[in-house]
C-alpha cells in the first residue's frame, strides 16, 4: 500500500511517498512551490518533485559491466532498453522513524533483481527553516566488490521568467538513446556561470566540474532557491523537454551518465562488502526581488 509522509515547519511544507521514496510536493508556507508538485490521479514517479538514484545513476548502455575478469549483467527496469536510475525509485520504502520536520526512510536489496546489487540504500529528509536537506546513503551488502554512484533527480517549476546559474567546467553532447556523447566545452548558449533563462530548446546534459553550487530564482513570484550539493556530487544533469516548458530537472550525481560504458567501474566508486558511499543536497529558499 502506498503510503505518504507530510513534513512541515514554520517555513516549508513537504509531501513525500513511500513509493519510489519520492518528494511529491515542496512549497513554502505561503504557497510558493520550489519543487514541482505531482498532479492528480494515479501515483507515477516520473511525475513526482524528486526520487533517488542508486546504486547507478541514469542509463547503463548495453546493461552490463566486467570487473576483475567477471561479466555483470543488468536487466532493463523499464520499457527503455538500459537499465535506468537503479531500483529505489520503482520499490516500496520503509519509514525506519519521523517526526514533524525530519524522515529517514530504508530501501534494502537483499538479493539480485535487476542488477548484481545487493545493499541497503537510507534517505533521510530534513526540513530547517527555509531549508530543505535531503541525504542519500548506500552500502553494499554483497560479498563483491562493485562500482557504485548515487544521486537525486530533483523537478523544479519552470515559468517564463526563471533565472538558473550553475557553473561547471565542461558537458557532455548528447547521442542517440539520450546517452552522453563527447566531452566538450560549453556552448555559450548553455553556460549558467551566471544566471540566465534557459534556452528554448531542448536540454539533456551532463555537466562536470560543478562547485556544487546553484541558484534559481522565480521572478513571477518572487522566489528564490539556493542549492548547496556535497563534494561527492561533483556534476550534475540538466534535463529541460522541449514538448513540456512547465519544469527543468537539475540532478547531482556522484558519477557521468553511462560511466560504466564511457571509462569503466573504475569511473564509479568502489565498494567493498560492508562499505558506504554518501551524500546529501540542500535546497534554500528565499524571497527575492531579482527580475533581472
Amino acid at each position: 500500500m502506498q503510503g505518504f509522509v507530510e513534513l512541515e515547519n514554520d517555513c516549508l511544507s513537504l509531501r513525500l511517498s513511500t513509493t519510489g521514496g519520492a518528494v511529491v510536493d515542496g512549497r513554502t508556507r505561503d504557497g510558493r512551490r520550489f519543487l514541482r508538485r505531482h498532479d492528480d490521479g494515479a501515483f507515477e514517479v516520473l511525475r513526482s518533485a524528486c526520487f533517488p538514484l542508486f546504486p547507478i545513476g541514469n542509463r547503463v548502455e548495453g546493461n552490463g559491466f566486467e570487473l576483475a575478469g567477471k561479466s555483470y549483467r543488468f536487466k532493463p527496469n523499464t520499457a527503455e532498453p538500459n537499465y535506468i536510475h537503479g531500483d529505489g525509485w520503482l520499490a516500496k520504502w520503509n519509514v525506519a522513524d519521523a517526526s514533524a520536520t525530519r524522515v529517514r526512510l530504508v530501501f534494502e536489496q537483499p538479493r539480485p533483481v535487476n542488477s548484481p546489487y545487493i545493499y541497503r540504500a537510507v534517505q533521510t529528509i530534513t526540513l530547517d527553516g527555509a531549508t530543505v536537506t535531503l541525504a542519500l546513503s548506500v552500502t553494499n551488502l554483497g560479498n563483491e566488490t562493485l562500482p557504485f554512484g548515487i544521486g537525486f533527480h530533483p523537478y523544479f517549476p519552470r515559468t517564463e521568467a526563471t533565472r538558473f546559474m550553475a557553473p561547471a567546467a565542461a558537458w557532455w553532447t548528447e547521442r542517440e538513446g539520450y546517452l552522453p556523447g563527447v566531452r566538450t566545452p560549453i556552448p555559450d548558449s548553455a553556460d549558467f556561470k551566471t544566471p540566465r533563462r534557459l534556452p528554448r530548446r531542448r536540454l539533456n546534459n551532463c555537466f562536470e566540474g560543478w562547485s556544487g553550487q546553484a541558484r534559481i530564482v522565480w521572478p513571477e513570484v518572487k522566489l528564490a532557491a539556493d542549492i548547496a550539493a556535497d563534494p561527492v556530487f561533483s556534476r550534475y544533469m540538466l534535463y529541460a523537454p522541449e514538448d513540456d516548458a512547465s519544469f527543468f530537472c537539475l540532478e547531482p550525481m556522484s558519477h557521468t551518465p553511462n560511466a560504466l560504458a564511457l571509462a569503466g567501474p573504475d569511473a564509479l566508486h568502489l565498494l567493498a562488502s560492508d562499505e558506504t558511499l554518501a551524500g546529501a543536497f540542500s535546497i534554500t529558499v528565499s524571497d527575492c526581488e531579482d527580475f533581472q
